[in-house]
């Protein structure tokens, strides 16, 4: 009968998943002669990873089962083409987690050695480390924070300001311009909490609407207050929520300001671009000198590709910021070397960028402010004008929700699932203490190479330890009929499906003495080497059909 490679090559297709089915559960008698290891016929049947031989059936094949073998072996080895190795680049998710507690307060004894009188206001703060914190302890002339309604109570009229002392496991930034753009201070950045608490007439302690605050400010290095506070900039870094962020944009037009997960702080050359991963990249295409005000500036032309596609582009003299989805760079400053060849930019690339917009809400119940400080005196503002904008110093989340009445031992105040403001009544008449505490998960996802700072713990991703499998598809047709190849010209490995009767190929090599093969055989998995044209070849045959099938199966059950 005649067999067309077309109907051979949908057979192999067909059954390119049930070749293994097939060869389970086979028991069966194979001779094996020319190799020691199935590994040696594998390694010619594959090579890096693309098909090394031809699977060749005969076109007058007498039985349809050599055709089904054929087809079966070529699936299998289909499905050995494939590339191994290490994992050179990836990402992966990681997870900070951290306890810790702040100082305690006895409300029943430790209010100037007598109980907190009724309708008093204090304030209980605690911070990162409690030399910040300490700024807000003193009764009187300390910095307040107030809104145009003065919903937030004047620190200055309250009865007392308490400081909790740190919690070790907010964050605080040392040096939050680490390129020195703005000054060469190593400015601070530090978390800060505040909770005003009120001692009604009928002993019930309530948090007053609006009086917790969660911040993230921008400290003066070695100031003891906040008369002399530091801008805060597009490109800084500052604390939030438990991780390292950068400042990428402060929006006066949209009131917002974004901040992203820094991946990149460092110098591209004109030309260079960074590669973000999942097909983005960050190119600083041009650098070029012009005079503005008989003053030299510099223009740089940064892009945002994809896969090779400029998603987003910006060309302004710097700074500048540049924004696309979740992806923000803040271009600093841009020079030329002294030739005047080439130009370089400085940046900060983020990833995860998102947009905290002022006076509305960043969760349910907690909105967005910036903080401003005016001579010392802080100050929420839900507008960024060109009046106030040098007088951001921070990022607040104020609690927007109801009064949070009748708290007593056992009752919590939660702040943003961040912190907690608990109450601990050690003993029923004596002591009712108030404290921050914190249990917390930070989760992050890390490329190779990036490191994250959370909860004051810095976690880098030096390197993937797995291998990886790639499939490779087929790029030439594995199948062949007897009548399309020959010994003399093949360009590749043989497999020769059939004993003599049912595939020429086959007859040739027992003919010339190269294989002994008969109606009596049993079912043989040959291997002959430099047979064809100084290819090896491997005969897949036996007496008759039967013996066929049964070495097509046990080669793929060991291949």
């Amino acid at each position: 009968m005649a067999m067309s490679l077309k109907k051979i090559g949908a057979i192999a297709v067909g059954g390119a998943m049930v070749a293994t089915a097939l060869a389970s559960g086979i028991a069966a008698e194979v001779t094996t002669l020319g190799f020691s290891d199935y590994k040696e016929l594998k390694d010619i049947l594959v090579k890096d990873g693309q098909p090394n031989c031809y699977v060749v059936v005969g076109a007058n094949a007498p039985s349809t089962m050599d055709v089904v073998s054929a087809a079966d072996i070529a699936a299998k080895i289909g499905s050995l083409c494939y590339k191994e190795g290490t994992v050179e680049d990836g990402s992966a998710d990681v997870t900070v987690h951290a306890e810790a507690e702040s100082d305690d307060f006895d409300l029943k004894k430790d209010w100037n050695n007598s109980a907190m009188p009724a309708n008093a206001y204090a304030m209980f703060v605690t911070a990162a480390d409690s030399d910040y914190s300490e700024k807000f302890e003193n009764d009187s002339g300390a910095p307040s924070f107030v809104d145009n309604s003065s919903v937030l109570k004047d620190i200055r009229n309250l009865n007392k300001t308490v400081d909790l002392g740190d919690v070790g496991t907010m964050m605080k930034i040392e040096d939050v311009d680490p390129s020195d753009w703005y000054n060469d201070n190593d400015d601070d950045a530090a978390e800060l909490a505040m909770v005003i608490l009120k001692n009604d007439t009928q002993d019930e302690l309530t948090v007053p609407k609006k009086d917790i605050l969660y911040a993230s400010l921008v400290y003066k290095d070695d100031e003891e207050n906040f008369a002399n506070t530091t801008t805060l900039e597009e490109g800084m870094r500052i604390p939030f929520l438990g991780k390292e962020v950068a400042v990428v944009e402060i929006d006066k037009d949209d009131d917002a300001i974004y901040i992203g997960t820094p991946i990149y702080d460092g110098v591209l050359k004109e030309g260079e671009t960074y590669d973000l991963g999942n097909g983005y990249q960050i190119k600083i295409k041009a650098v070029l000198k012009t005079t503005q005000n008989n003053t030299d500036v510099y223009k740089v032309d940064a892009q945002i590709l994809k896969d090779g596609k400029v998603v987003a582009e910006e060309y302004d003299v710097a700074p500048l910021e540049l924004e696309y989805k979740d992806i923000g760079v803040t271009i600093h400053r841009a020079w030329e070397n002294v030739g005047g060849d080439y130009g370089y930019a400085e940046l900060v690339i983020s990833k995860d960028v998102e947009k905290l917009e002022l006076d509305e809400d960043y969760i349910p119940d907690w909105k967005v402010y910036a903080v401003l400080n005016n001579s010392g005196t802080m100050k929420l503002e839900d507008d960024i004008n060109d009046n106030n904008v040098n007088n951001i110093v921070g990022i607040a989340l104020r609690y927007d929700g109801d009064d949070l009445d009748n708290l007593d031992d056992g009752d919590e105040v939660d702040i943003l699932d961040y912190l907690k403001f608990k109450f601990d009544d050690e003993d029923s008449n004596d002591k009712l203490k108030v404290y921050f505490s914190m249990d917390k998960k930070i989760d992050a996802t890390l490329d190779i190479g990036q490191k994250v700072k959370a909860l004051n713990a810095e976690v880098k991703l030096n390197d993937i330890k797995a291998e990886a499998v790639e499939p490779v598809p087929l790029t030439a047709p594995i199948t062949k009929l007897d009548t399309e190849v020959s010994l003399d010209t093949a360009d590749k490995n043989l497999v020769l499906v059939g004993g003599p009767v049912a595939n020429k190929l086959t007859k040739e090599l027992v003919d010339a003495g190269k294989l002994a093969l008969d109606n009596n055989s049993p079912a043989t998995i040959a291997l002959i080497p430099d047979a064809a044209n100084g290819h090896d070849v491997i005969v897949v045959a036996g007496g008759d059909r039967e013996k066929t099938r049964e070495a097509a199966l046990e080669l793929i059950k060991n291949l």
